[in-house]
């Protein structure tokens, strides 16, 4: 079965662009949490020799004279663009992997390879059609050739890219440097280089003696996918959720113990909402704060003087009721907060996850169902109403502690009141 890589070029300004055609043909990047840094780039601005990652601050001014326009994470906009970009691929076929926001390997039917073409053509049109995200569609007959299909796209600025049953492999494998290919890793490429390695072709051509000795088996596994023969499976169901993570960067340093109770009772109780959407109950919870040594400090030292103030975790009954890890979160707090000190981020984690129903009882505490029944009204009602029509004290309402989004778009596709407006 040959597979299909299907990836939404420069995503996070595409989906900008969808709601916006105002802004076709004109650079724009998209910036990271509290606006810091440049995390997505048009082809304009790429053009600009701006790179990945470039502090915003160091570009504001060249930014301001090329006439980018510049946009805050709207992550709520890209979770909504990514669901609709998946499900319109299933509507092709049901074999679909996730594999990222903006990524998805695609399993496709043994047909003869000019009708494989002509389906991922069909992949990439209904996508930009039903969706308006551009995408590149990379084929090949294992996933590691559908992303090298996917970089040869890139070079060759096609959208559709196929390497089933081509008689020139050996060239189109020349073309792509060792250190490119997926699965090699930063530290592995320099390796391979210093023996002579520094393409694919020559990757797939090495004995599999002295690939198992020198990459062990996961490197052994890429030389053969390199040949076309399959290693790794279509995943279409996500693996079983370890823990839920929830942290953000504060929009300023926080010294004060309010806020701080504020910051972790909302990471707390945005991530006992994720649990209960999962269907899920944790059995450990971590409190984590980053922090310089003080506020003055911060500023005044090197890169804002950060370092990891310390984690703070506790075992609780399996649960994934807000108010008892509320209560959990708070302890943990108690411990790792240090009055005058200032800190730049919280954090929370819940682990040990199992699932909520049936739910493993506990020997001295009673079963309480009003508790999930209580829940289960304050999801409904989020649902209906939005985010934070009904929420906990602890989690303040002001919240100026908050993540720094100034230039953030409309939230197209999730609020009411955000929905575009066509003048006719």
């Amino acid at each position: 079965m040959p597979f299909a890589l299907v990836d939404c070029a420069n995503f996070y300004v595409s989906c900008e662009r969808v709601f916006a055609p105002s802004l076709r043909g004109v650079p724009v990047v998209v910036l990271s949490n509290n606006d810091g840094c440049v995390i997505a780039r048009s082809e304009e601005v790429k053009a600009m020799g701006v790179p990945m990652g470039a502090p915003y601050f160091q570009h504001r001014r060249a930014f301001a004279r090329a006439g980018v326009r510049v946009f805050s994470s709207n992550y709520a906009l890209y979770a909504d663009m990514s669901h609709r970009v998946m499900e319109t691929l299933r509507t092709l076929t049901p074999d679909v992997e996730v594999y990222s926001i903006d990524e998805a390997f695609v399993g496709l039917p043994d047909l003869r390879p000019d009708a494989v073409l002509d389906l991922a053509r069909e992949l990439h049109a209904r996508v930009l059609r039903w969706t308006g995200i551009p995408v590149r569609v990379g084929v090949g007959p294992t996933k590691t050739l559908c992303k090298v299909a996917g970089r040869l796209s890139k070079q060759d600025g096609t959208p559709v890219f196929s390497l089933v049953g081509r008689s020139d492999l050996d060239a189109l494998l020349e073309r792509v440097p060792v250190r490119d290919v997926w699965g090699v890793g930063k530290r592995t490429g320099p390796v391979l280089e210093a023996h002579g390695v520094r393409t694919a072709r020559h990757l797939r051509d090495v004995p599999d003696v002295w690939a198992r000795k020198t990459l062990r088996v996961v490197g052994l596994r890429t030389v053969w996918e390199l040949r076309g023969v399959p290693c790794l499976p279509l995943e279409e169901a996500p693996p079983p959720r370890q823990s839920v993570t929830r942290s953000r960067s504060f929009g300023r340093t926080v010294t004060e113990r309010r806020e701080l109770e504020e910051a972790v009772a909302t990471h707390t109780a945005r991530a006992a909402e994720k649990l209960r959407a999962a269907g899920l109950a944790a059995g450990a919870l971590q409190v984590f704060l980053c922090a310089g040594a003080s506020a003055s400090a911060s500023r005044r030292a090197p890169e804002g003087g950060r370092d990891r103030a310390g984690a703070c975790a506790v075992s609780l009954p399996a649960s994934n009721h807000t108010p008892t890890l509320l209560k959990a979160a708070l302890r943990c707090l108690d411990r790792l907060h240090e009055p005058g000190r200032a800190y730049y981020k919280a954090g929370v984690i819940l682990a040990h996850l199992t699932p909520a129903n049936p739910a493993q009882g506990h020997l001295f505490l009673p079963y309480r169902p009003e508790d999930e029944a209580l829940m289960a009204a304050v999801d409904a009602v989020n649902r209906k109403h939005g985010r934070g029509a009904v929420t906990f004290g602890r989690c303040g309402t002001e919240q100026a502690w908050a993540m720094r989004r100034g230039l953030v778009s409309p939230a197209y596709t999730t609020r009411w009141e955000e929905l575009p407006v066509a003048a006719l």
